[in-house]
């Protein structure tokens, strides 16, 4: 999937420029947010952060948190970590843009793709509240620590999933505040017992795929799905291409292998992390499981 550019980059979309708020691949303006932040570190947790947000720019210091996931690209990588044990507010994006010139993080992409799910590190970095200008009206920010420093501490543990009922994370729910304690989280969704596979062609999640080859062969794709239970629909992204396979194929005459297709198919358990998306006008929540496990069938 990673071989693939988008020319529309959407959400988390694995592609060629970080286009909003949550995409992985290029820096985007101004990266860095506060610029490195000048001063000492502050010992501190995910929760606090989340709960009451730094000053952009802070320098922020995290001990014992687990990693959730991690994505990169030939420009930049994310992980998101958690406090140890999970909960409201014990989750958020990191981010590293070790592509440009020069670069703005001082890890490689080496480093941050062997930071394997479960991995207990230490890191500091600096806070930024990322939202682009050209966001559309409603869109909201994503919480992150930028160009970080990232020590492994030799340590394992499992990420733990928060039960939160898919009525305060669905699509629809972006504005709630009721889902303020679980963007950037780890969640289990309750609320139904199976959720179904509405849309694979989901209107949020299209983008435009070009094969590398010569000549480059275009068509559409959709970086994530619908699915419904329980009277909600959750917008679910496949962003994670490093720690998950499952995959939706781009219909260009020269797609890109998809070995693990999602189609109408039914989750009885769903986990994964919810953050703030748009595509053109469009806002809403996303979620975005880690591992396959996350989907579970009946």
């Amino acid at each position: 999937m990673h071989k693939i550019l988008f020319t529309l980059i959407l959400g988390f979309t694995v592609g060629c420029g970080r286009g909003d708020s949550n995409s992985v691949d290029a820096p985007k303006p101004g990266d860095g947010g506060g610029g490195g932040g000048d001063g000492a570190a502050t010992a501190t947790t995910v929760k606090a952060i989340r709960m009451t947000q730094p000053t952009t720019g802070a320098m922020v210091s995290l001990s014992n948190v687990v990693v959730v996931t991690h994505v990169s690209s030939t420009k930049s990588g994310s992980i998101y970590v958690q406090d140890a044990g999970g909960g409201m507010y014990s989750g958020i994006k990191v981010f590293c843009n070790y592509g440009s010139t020069p670069p703005k993080c001082a890890m490689t992409r080496a480093q941050i793709d062997a930071l394997a799910v479960g991995t207990v590190v230490n890191l500091t970095g600096a806070f930024n509240s990322f939202l682009l200008s050209t966001a559309p009206t409603g869109a909201q920010p994503v919480f992150e620590i930028e160009n970080p420093t990232i020590t492994a501490t030799g340590a394992m543990m499992t990420p733990v999933a928060v039960d939160v009922a898919a009525s305060v994370i669905a699509k629809a729910q972006l504005a709630s505040p009721a889902a303020d304690p679980y963007k950037g989280t780890y969640v289990h969704v309750t609320g139904a017992a199976s959720y179904t596979v509405s849309s694979v062609m989901a209107p949020e999640f299209m983008s435009t795929c070009t094969g590398m080859g010569s000549p480059g062969a275009s068509g559409t794709t959709y970086n994530g799905f619908e699915a419904t239970g329980g009277g909600q629909t959750l917008a679910i992204g496949l962003n994670f291409y490093h720690t998950l396979t499952y995959c939706l194929p781009c219909s260009a005459a020269m797609p890109y292998p998809c070995a693990n297709p999602v189609t109408n198919q039914a989750f009885s358990s769903v986990r994964g992390i919810p953050e703030p998306d748009y595509n053109g006008t469009a806002v809403f929540m996303r979620l975005s499981p880690v591992v396959d496990a996350d989907l579970t069938h009946p």
